[in-house]
């Protein structure tokens, strides 16, 4: 059993049992005395913590958990995992959220939301003096599902690798103002693992009684306001979305409690539809293993995503589910009968060439702004570049120069802008196909053309957030892939090359199939369980090649 002062309610037992006159006179005693009378009190504390832990744990199994794993896994640093079928980062964040908020519920400790800074996790205050009882139910929850507590302020991640069950890892939790509770998750093939970036803080709210109406003041600034009234009105009910603009497009069905003054949109908040369109074109196999993973990619990393619009240049594939959030439809000829072919669409979309793909969570408002706009990210400029054909017709349609590239992989568009730009000057470009290409081409001149004519209207931001773009017969691929898999830590990418016969006869085609299935293990709702004959585009659509490759 840790010393007195590791337990957060040594202190108070402390006072309490051993009475005032009691405590200056054993200033008095001989060394020989003290220590027993500290073992003694030792173990009196430990008997006590140990009968409080059972009975909250005790509590905590009588809960009624949802979401409960399938089994346990250990994951490579020896840390315990919990195996989910169907895992996404965002069922991930919502198994947490209700876990604590359901012990909470179970100790009677009264907590609210709050839009913390930092909305890749959920933040919930509860106030400063029922810390000694937050930290007995959580303990008891973290032995009930295995989990790791750290301090986030003062900042120390020491026990990030003990079990949270044990009394060590709670060691730091006497001065800790702020705390993290993370849990391991993994799918069944153990290839994808989330968790670590996510989790539930919670912050300890101190009461301030200096002002004639008390106050309850938060341990650091969040979103909204840091001081609130101790005597608040009725909780209000909020989606999940207006605390994380990581929520899928389902969040505002799942509701979670919070102060009435903390109901108000985030500054970065997109309260518009946004839709994905993928394109597919070629009918390879290793086209196939690109769509699925544009699929899984914008299901596991972009679930605000309202609708996906498959614009097939030919048969797709059968194991495809079109439905209420997948619509399959034929390719045009050409840039504006494109975008008659999209009649459902949102206003705004992100474009998923073949190979483009999300390698993390992003939010919408990673690629569009509040007011509409868009955020393409910015490419690589050169010689070769400045003299591309999209950058002279760029130039003409705007009567601005350019003055840098755009990257590949995804694309945010508007209708606005793809409506004011005249068929002829996107129709004379004649993009090179990328995934027959034998090295890496520069931008898109689709893509170069649409950014740049909304740049110059004040309608889009570009940003610096990087794009990398992967050839399948590049040197040492084996060893990006196998980085790319361990650290997860590039926003989006871009896969070129499958068909080029450079990849195709050194493996690296191969390589990345491989890759693909491993980073993406887990099923989209977009996929059939079984794979039937192949489906067709809706009947009457031109099925002819267009611009959209």
């Amino acid at each position: 059993m840790a010393e007195p002062e590791a337990m957060s309610s040594a202190a108070h037992v402390y006072a309490k049992l051993v009475p005032q006159p009691l405590r200056a006179a054993a200033g008095k005693m001989s060394p020989q005395v003290r220590r027993k009378v500290k073992k003694q009190l030792n173990r009196t504390l430990a008997s006590r913590e140990s009968r409080l832990h059972r009975r909250a744990l005790k509590r905590v199994r009588e809960s009624d958990f949802s979401n409960v794993p399938e089994g346990r896994a250990e994951a490579m640093d020896g840390r315990v995992g919990h195996v989910h079928s169907g895992l996404t980062t965002d069922f991930a964040r919502h198994t947490d959220l209700m876990l604590v908020t359901t012990a909470f519920d179970v100790a009677e400790i009264p907590w609210f939301a709050v839009p913390a800074l930092d909305d890749r996790r959920i933040s919930l205050a509860v106030p400063q003096d029922r810390k000694t009882d937050v930290r007995r139910v959580l303990r008891a929850l973290l032995e009930e599902q295995t989990g790791y507590v750290v301090s986030v302020s003062p900042a120390d991640e020491s026990t990030a690798a003990v079990p949270g069950s044990h009394v060590k890892a709670w060691k730091h939790y006497a001065k800790a103002r702020i705390i993290r509770l993370t849990w391991l998750r993994t799918d069944p093939s153990r290839s994808l693992w989330v968790g670590e970036k996510q989790g539930v803080e919670i912050e300890f709210w101190s009461h301030n009684t200096a002002l004639d109406t008390p106050r309850l003041v938060g341990p650091r600034p969040n979103r909204v306001q840091r001081v609130v009234p101790v005597e608040a009105g009725p909780m209000v009910s909020v989606g999940h979305d207006r605390l994380s603009g990581y929520a899928d497009i389902d969040a505002d069905s799942e509701r979670t409690l919070t102060r009435e003054g903390f109901d108000v949109p985030r500054i970065e908040e997109i309260t518009y539809p946004v839709d994905a369109v993928v394109l597919w074109q070629h009918a390879e196999p290793w086209a196939e293993e690109l769509l699925r993973a544009t699929l899984r990619s914008i299901h596991q990393y972009a679930p605000w995503v309202d609708v996906v619009h498959v614009v097939a240049a030919g048969p797709v594939p059968g194991w495809i589910q079109a439905g209420e959030r997948l619509q399959l439809i034929g390719a045009g000829g050409g840039f504006d009968a494109a975008l008659q072919q999209l009649p459902a669409a949102a206003a705004r979309f992100l474009l998923f060439r073949p190979g483009a793909l999300l390698a993390r969570p992003v939010r919408a408002f990673d690629y569009f702004t509040p007011l509409g706009g868009t955020r393409p990210r910015r490419g690589g400029w050169s010689a070769q570049e400045a003299a591309a054909p999209w950058a002279a017709a760029a130039y003409a349609h705007t009567g601005r120069t350019v003055a840098h590239g755009y990257a590949h992989g995804p694309q945010p568009y508007t209708v606005e802008v793809l409506g004011g730009i005249r068929a002829g000057r996107s129709g004379a470009l004649h993009p090179q196909d990328g995934q027959y290409a034998s090295e890496l081409p520069g931008t898109h001149p689709v893509d170069g053309v649409v950014h740049h004519t909304a740049h110059a209207g004040g309608l889009a931001e570009p940003s610096g957030e990087g794009t990398l773009t992967v050839h399948a017969s590049m040197p040492r691929l084996t060893r990006l892939l196998e980085r790319l898999l361990v650290r997860r830590d590039t926003q989006q990418l871009q896969l070129m090359g499958l068909g080029s016969p450079e990849a195709l006869a050194g493996g690296g085609t191969g390589t990345l199939l491989e890759f693909l299935r491993r980073y993406y293990p887990v099923p989209s709702p977009f996929e059939l369980p079984e794979l039937p004959e192949a489906a067709e585009p809706e009947e009457g659509q031109d099925t002819g090649g267009g611009p959209w490759q």
